[in-house]
């Protein structure tokens, strides 16, 4: 689940110009168990560098559920980093 996970998180790009953050709420710790029902991604962002780390890094999407419902996810995902996979 946290690769396709990832793979969403690149291919979505997040910054589709719809940039709200005024009603962002707390952030959610992922749980990798449950199903997403994501209608539309907002932002995509990392704390830290994930091109110069190695190792697991933090990362929160922003996203809309097909409720209309905002929700703050915080995620972890592979750094760029790594020399050997």
């Amino acid at each position: 689940m946290l690769a396709s996970l990832m793979m969403f998180s690149v291919y979505a790009s997040a910054h589709d110009g719809a940039n709200n953050t005024a009603s962002i709420p707390e952030p959610e710790q992922y749980n990798y168990s449950e199903h997403l029902d994501i209608a539309k991604v907002i932002d995509i962002t990392s704390v830290e560098d994930t091109q110069n780390a190695c190792g697991p890094v933090d990362a929160h999407m922003v996203y809309v559920d097909h409720k209309g419902t905002t929700h703050n996810l915080q995620y972890k995902i592979l750094g760029g980093d790594c020399q050997n996979g």
